[in-house]
């Protein structure tokens, strides 16, 4: 069941014309679902909220405050209607037949120029973007609400967009921040691990998961992992995300992230690059520092499991330890 289903529901995220019909819509609808909100939610999150689609109304009663799962399929109607709209605003004017394919034209109306239409396209992106943004702080404030369904857990260091933006800015965008986990994990597995050697790592991930309160020596610990973490993911990310890699190419995404054209050129490559570098000149020092606290820190008692890693050094070596240097032997990212 399609989560937008009549033209009234579109006409809530955006007053389009009298004369729309669902019908015109529909194939929008059925590829934003596929496209955008079925990879963000997941499989059984979506089908799950697909069943009960149809039995919400298009708007909350007045005076009543909805449930948490009526307020989400809201949202998601919204998000799906604006995307749709993105998806499909350059194209519902074109006639395609066996004369080729046709600008649609009246007496009373001509198609909008060009550089309108990019704009407009845009605008609906920028604002389905929020939405879906919205729809997972929903998600994630009242997990229990949103019966018959259980959340996956984060198996990383950072659970969630907020903390994350702690470090480096992400707007506090939980669907930006959906796009770094693969990174995020990548990053773990790399260099934190290595770092603090596979069995202190293994068990500080599992004192992660399993209490609800950490130690203080594992609080510190950690504290000084996020902001490597971050700044990594950063660099790589910052390196990766603007590019599409299709089965006919690679190319770059000229989208925005977080906001509309209008008020948010595209970054050029020389500041995507020197924010990349700042990244990870700023992941290695934390790197370093992360050594650093180990190496006089470990005891019998603190950290024992770190003397396997073989970074250790020891408090006497570990204030001639070097910065990390970009060569082919030792550097994080090679250029």
């Amino acid at each position: 069941m399609p989560l937008v289903f009549n033209i009234a529901q579109i006409r809530l995220a955006y007053p389009i014309a009298i004369s729309n019909v669902i019908g015109t819509w529909q194939p929008f609808i059925e590829d934003t679902q596929e496209l955008f909100i079925r990879p963000i939610l997941g499989d059984a999150l979506f089908e799950h909220l697909s069943i009960f689609s149809n039995d919400i109304a298009d708007e909350p009663t007045a005076g009543i405050a909805p449930p948490v799962k009526t307020i989400l399929i809201l949202t998601l109607r919204k998000a799906v209607s604006l995307y749709a709209l993105h998806l499909g605003i350059d194209q519902i004017a074109l006639s395609i037949s066996g004369a080729g394919v046709q600008v649609l034209q009246s007496d009373t109306h001509k198609p909008a120029a060009v550089f309108s239409i990019m704009n407009q396209k845009d605008v609906f992106l920028s604002r389905a973007h929020r939405q879906i943004d919205l729809a997972l702080g929903f998600i994630k404030k009242n997990p229990a609400t949103i019966t018959g369904y259980a959340l996956p857990a984060n198996p990383y260091f950072i659970r969630s967009a907020d903390e994350f933006q702690k470090y480096s800015d992400i707007h506090g965008s939980r669907r930006v921040f959906l796009s770094l986990l693969p990174i995020i994990g990548n990053i773990e597995m790399k260099f934190i691990r290595p770092t603090l050697s596979p069995v202190q790592f293994d068990a500080l991930k599992t004192a992660f998961r399993s209490e609800t309160t950490l130690s203080a020596d594992n609080q510190a610990l950690l504290e000084i992992i996020l902001p490597a973490l971050v700044h990594l993911t950063m660099s790589r990310a910052l390196l990766e995300i603007p590019i599409d890699t299709l089965d006919w190419g690679i190319f770059n995404n000229s989208n925005s992230t977080f906001n509309s054209i209008q008020t948010k050129s595209q970054a050029n490559r020389e500041r995507i690059s020197a924010m990349q570098a700042a990244n990870e000149r700023d992941g290695e020092a934390e790197l370093k520092m992360l050594q650093e606290f180990l190496d006089n820190n470990a005891s019998a008692n603190k950290y024992p499991l770190y003397f396997a890693s073989s970074r250790y050094a020891g408090p006497e070596n570990s204030v001639k330890r070097g910065e990390f240097l970009n060569d082919a032997t030792n550097s994080i990212f090679v250029v």
